[in-house]
């Protein structure tokens, strides 16, 4: 990741990379400074710091010492959250790099702080017994709540502007293609279908709502008695026979005009659709990449994850009752927002399956990573909330007093609630409901329980919504996973049906499987071809020795539960052979390509040039510049730097933003081909000349590669030709960055010039 934002004069080049006019090429400081991404938080810290010194100065010298009291000065701590805010705000990822995904500089800062809230807070409660009263009720009084919410601002906040920022930039690349993606989302009876779903579980949720409410109210009164239940049986009885009879029903006059209705309704409800769709967005964008889950590393994910949701347990127990159920709330919002994004990679998986992966399919994410590990971590913890909340609930008596029978009083632990959470959690397991029917958890007649047991209707509630949120999350985990087995199962079968035995090249029904099972299912194949007793490819392994020394491709055919990769889609085995870094991996495909007539191994640079050419995102763009960087510093004989491909790189990224370290990589490629006078040109070209790159800072790199060629082996001749080229670009008005640097080259050659003359 680059440090810091984008500079002024690329954001004013940006703006103006069709028509530069004088006021975007030579802006003067101040309009510089306002063009700063950075410049509102610098000017709000300062703004901060003069008030809060301000303050300082007024309790110092004035005589009225408004900072005096304890609580005078925890309200001025938390007022200092003010100046700390846009200081963090700075550490936001830079837009230039965030197909790296976002850096672990703001994370660590932020949940460091989360951190050290939560086990501060807990090691004064739990070690501080012996302090003083006025002490402990400062600790639950009105300044102290403000600090501790103020540092949990202070640590989110930051959070959040980053993953809008992030946000933005993904959304603006998924609209940068050169291919039309279809809009299923904009057809009118995928927008009725939405709205009628929305408006069916609004209702439904909203019955059974109002359904506990009237039974939480009444159930002393009235009698629930076989009347419901009959009720029931043939409510879920209508429902049966209504699916059964679905098609000759809805040729029926009656039914037609029903539609007719439901159509209008659903047409009326698309606000509403809207608005649920708005809130899942928000979960999956917003909060599961403030929840790390954008990141590329497993552990980076795993532990913001897992360290926000631990302090948040610990607030949510440490915190006075009242205002611990916040923090609660928010770590359950993180974990759903998790599972919400595991959701919508399973669905995009099962779109790219049913699209034979066209490139015009409407993806929602990228389908980098699973998420079902991190989705079951964010669970985990939803088992620790709960009980915490139950007891914030209870203690606070925000719903009426002595909501539970505590049968230990005040004595009652964490371990307490969460035995009782445990008994109800064995309750709402669905379908074998063993719990309910052998009266388990219930004391024994005539003994004493020390169980916690429901006192009052608002019990009775909270009892209700922790069973109704158990079985959601393990009804929806347990089908999602039992789907997306079945889904990888039907993909290998449908990679096989059809197939010619005798032509083992001719793919099936679908010629390639998904990114997950794809990965998984390479790496049983190349593990069962390997032949015993051979040594294990290396890096300078040749197809021929692949195909002949290391792996038996007929292994692929004999064994019924491998994927013959033979069939494999020959694009995406090229794309795999560029990517992969494992030397099993690509020396198996290579292996391919010897008995397969149609795929040719074709260069990484090649493959890069071609990614480009199709707008391919940018960490598939980084990912295959790593590898070709690493090949040059491993065997640098088997790559052909060509001036050509580079240039057409450049090309084809030069009105692409988010490829900032991508471009200056790849013009430091360029700047080692040959012959100089060659690379001088293009260089010209994308500082300005012809076709120039659209971003101040591309320009800058190219001149001062330009600098560096003429620099290598200096001659006069050499030195005036790359000064003369120099002087060329500056009159194309390249823009103030890099006029700059042309003139700060251009010295550094003329006195280069002076020495080779004497």
């Amino acid at each position: 990741m680059a440090d810091g934002e984008a500079r002024a004069d690329d954001v004013l080049d940006a703006g103006n990379v069709d028509a530069p006019g004088p006021e975007a090429r030579a802006p003067g400081r101040w309009q510089s400074f306002r063009a700063w991404r950075q410049t509102p938080f610098v000017l709000w810290a300062l703004a901060a710091f003069a008030g809060l010194t301000a303050l300082v100065f007024w309790h110092t010298f004035s005589g009225q010492p408004v900072l005096q009291s304890s609580d005078a000065k925890l309200w001025f701590l938390s007022g200092t959250v003010l100046f700390w805010l846009p200081l963090l705000l700075l550490l936001r990822d830079s837009p230039d790099n965030f197909a790296h995904g976002p850096s672990l500089r703001l994370p660590v800062v932020c949940v460091g702080l989360l951190v050290c809230l939560s086990g501060g807070l807990a090691a004064v409660t739990e070690w501080g017994g012996d302090l003083s009263g006025v002490l402990q009720d400062q600790l639950q009084g009105a300044p102290f709540i403000a600090c501790v919410f103020a540092a949990l601002a202070l640590a989110f906040l930051p959070l959040a502007g980053n993953a809008v920022n992030l946000s933005r930039f993904q959304a603006a690349e998924r609209r940068k293609t050169d291919v039309p993606r279809a809009n299923i989302d904009g057809m009118n009876d995928s927008k009725d279908a939405e709205a009628m779903g929305a408006l069916v579980a609004t209702l439904v949720v909203g019955g059974i709502i109002v359904f506990a409410i009237c039974a939480g109210i009444f159930n002393e009164s009235v009698s629930f008695d076989n009347l419901i239940g009959i009720a029931i049986g043939f409510l879920v009885v209508g429902a049966f026979a209504v699916v059964v009879f679905m098609d000759p029903l809805s040729q029926l006059m009656p039914v037609r005009w029903l539609s007719r209705v439901f159509s209008f309704a659903a047409r009326g409800a698309r606000p509403l659709a809207a608005f649920y769709d708005a809130v899942d967005t928000f979960l999956v964008r917003i909060v599961a990449a403030m929840t790390g889950m954008e990141h590329r590393s497993v552990a980076a994910r795993y532990g913001i994850l897992g360290l926000i949701l631990i302090s948040l347990c610990l607030l949510g127990w440490y915190l006075p009752p009242e205002w611990g159920l916040i923090p609660c709330a928010l770590g359950i919002v993180a974990a759903v927002s998790v599972s919400r994004l595991w959701s919508w990679v399973e669905d995009d998986r099962a779109l790219a399956a049913l699209t034979d992966f066209k490139p015009t399919t409407p993806y929602r994410t990228s389908m980098r990573e699973d998420y079902r590990d991190e989705t079951l971590l964010g669970f985990l913890f939803v088992f620790f909330l709960i009980p915490i909340m139950m007891s914030n609930a209870h203690w606070s008596g925000l719903f009426g007093p002595d909501m539970f029978q505590l049968p230990k009083g005040q004595e009652t632990g964490f371990l307490d609630w969460f035995g009782y959470f445990g008994v109800t959690l064995i309750k709402a397991v669905p379908i074998v409901d063993w719990a309910e029917i052998y009266n388990f958890g219930q004391p024994r007649p005539g003994a004493d329980s020390d169980l916690i047991s429901m006192h009052t209707v608002a019990s009775q509630h909270a009892v209700f919504m922790a069973r109704s949120t158990v079985d959601l999350v393990l009804i929806a985990s347990l089908l999602q996973a039992i789907s997306i087995t079945g889904r990888n199962r039907q993909q290998k079968r449908l990679y096989k049906a059809g197939t010619d035995p005798a032509n083992k090249f001719r793919p099936g029904l679908i010629d390639r499987l998904d990114t997950f099972v794809e990965k998984a299912e390479l790496r049983r194949t190349m593990m069962a071809c390997l032949r015993p007793g051979a040594p294990w490819p290396e890096k300078h392994t040749t197809p021929a020795q692949a195909h002949k020394i290391h792996f038996n491709l007929n292994v692929q055919s004999t064994r019924p539960g491998l994927v013959d990769f033979r069939r494999y889609n020959a694009d995406r085995l090229g794309q795999m052979h560029g990517e992969y870094k494992d030397p099993v991996a690509r020396a198996f495909i290579a292996a391919i390509s010897v008995e397969r007539p149609d795929f040719d191994l074709t260069p990484r640079l090649v493959l890069l040039d071609n990614m480009a050419e199709k707008g391919a995102p940018e960490s598939d763009l980084y990912t295959m510049l790593d590898r070709i960087s690493t090949d040059l510093s491993e065997t640098p004989a088997n790559v052909n730097l060509t001036i050509e491909v580079l240039r057409s790189i450049l090309f084809h990224t030069s009105r692409r933003a988010g490829l900032k370290e991508f471009k200056q990589h790849v013009i430091r490629l360029l700047a080692t081909c040959q012959p100089g006078e060659e690379v001088i040109e293009a260089l010209a070209d994308i500082a300005g000349r012809s076709n120039p790159d659209a971003y101040q800072y591309t320009k800058v790199a190219a001149i001062e590669a330009i600098d560096q060629v003429a620099r290598r082996q200096p001659t006069k001749q050499g030195v005036r030709a790359a000064m003369a080229i120099l002087k060329q670009v500056q009159r194309c008005e390249p823009g103030t960055m890099t006029e700059s640097a042309i003139r700060r080259i251009l010295a550094g050659l003329q006195d280069l010039l002076k020495s080779l003359k004497s």
